[in-house]
């Protein structure tokens, strides 16, 4: 088997509220995923909030709008990967007195009738217009090909968004957590069923089905099913606190009460793969990549994700990234580190 691995991080501001500041939030710690990843010798893919920058283009060019730019492009310089992601809130969300106000219209699917927009599509096209404008004067051969929806938010809407993708260019969807599961008032995830595939095509009538033929091609983020005898997840918050990170913002679910089902489903999610948690072990982490290569032994080539978020990175969490690159390089020799337009440019060869 080959063995396919994706580290990706969400670029993107606290999407309920800043407490700290754009660079101790944003720009330090996306630096220092790059400083690592270089370090190591192997490259990352940045899934950046575009409509965010596109809003901060208009409402903080100077402190906000042109580091976003700059970053953007050094990672490029850098050999790294930058691809879509999108919290189409952005739109309709208030900036005064030198903050923003989300508003809750958390899911492209809420934008369905926007006629201001465009729609689905619309949101989708300003994106993939927003990254051209920033990046093609300085890299002409730039391709937007690969695609994260923000929050997970796939659904509903579900043939709507994957057509819209597939119409301008997306050929790569790493959205999907297998066994994952989250409700909030402005935002529901249910990955509980899907492909027995360890790699698919995405079905743009229903994202639990494969596609019979060539679409998007889904590159899951690795995950691993919750067992019952793992220790509650309060006491280890507790246990690690000495490792938790800043808080530089706040999240934009509302703290709704949810009924008894919803609460059980959500504490049996699967865990998925990422350095964002201090609780987390290398040992934890590798049995994650252990349980994926077992259960989809029999594929010629694996391939999945490892996500993550600057916003929500500790000191601790870089540590553990470079010890992960490592540790998954001794273990498996043949694996690769490699990014969406890597990949992509290999299969156009």
């Amino acid at each position: 088997m080959k063995l396919k691995l994706f580290l990706t991080f969400d670029h993107e501001l606290p999407l309920g509220k800043l407490k700290t500041s754009y660079e101790d939030s944003l720009f330090k710690p996306s630096q220092k995923v790059m400083d690592v990843a270089n370090e190591a010798g192997v490259k990352v893919t940045f899934f950046t909030d575009i409509l965010c920058g596109i809003r901060f283009k208009e409402w903080d060019y100077t402190n906000f709008y042109l580091p976003y730019r700059d970053q953007l492009i050094n990672a490029l310089r850098d050999h790294h990967d930058v691809q879509l992601h999108t919290h189409p809130h952005w739109l309709t969300t208030k900036y005064e007195n030198g903050t923003y106000i989300p508003s809750t219209d958390f899911a492209l699917s809420d934008f369905k009738n926007d006629l201001d927009v465009g729609g689905i599509s619309g949101i989708i096209k300003l994106g993939i217009d927003g990254l051209q404008e920033i990046i093609t004067p300085i890299f002409q051969d730039y391709e937007c090909i690969a695609y994260r929806a923000g929050g997970f938010n796939i659904s509903p809407l579900t043939k709507e968004i994957f057509e819209a993708l597939y119409t301008h260019g997306i050929r790569y969807d790493s959205s999907i957590a297998r066994g994952h599961y989250f409700k909030s008032s402005i935002s529901k995830i249910d990955f509980r069923k899907l492909p027995k595939a360890g790699n698919w095509y995405i079905n743009p009538e229903n994202y639990h089905t494969a596609s019979l033929l060539p679409n998007i091609f889904e590159i899951p983020i690795a995950t691993i099913p919750k067992t019952p005898f793992e220790i509650p997840t309060k006491f280890k918050l507790k246990k690690y606190s000495n490792r938790a990170q800043t808080n530089n913002g706040e999240v934009i679910h509302s703290k709704d009460q949810t009924n008894l089902f919803t609460k059980l489903l959500m504490l049996s999610s699967s865990r998925i793969l990422t350095f964002d948690n201090y609780t987390y072990s290398l040992e934890y982490l590798l049995r994650i990549v252990d349980y994926n290569v077992k259960k989809y032994k029999s594929c010629d080539t694996l391939m999945f994700s490892i996500i993550s978020h600057p916003k929500t990175m500790c000191d601790y969490s870089f540590i553990l990234m470079k010890r992960f690159i490592q540790e998954v390089q001794n273990k498996y020799p043949s694996a690769e580190f490699t990014t969406f337009s890597q990949l992509h440019k290999s299969i156009k060869q």
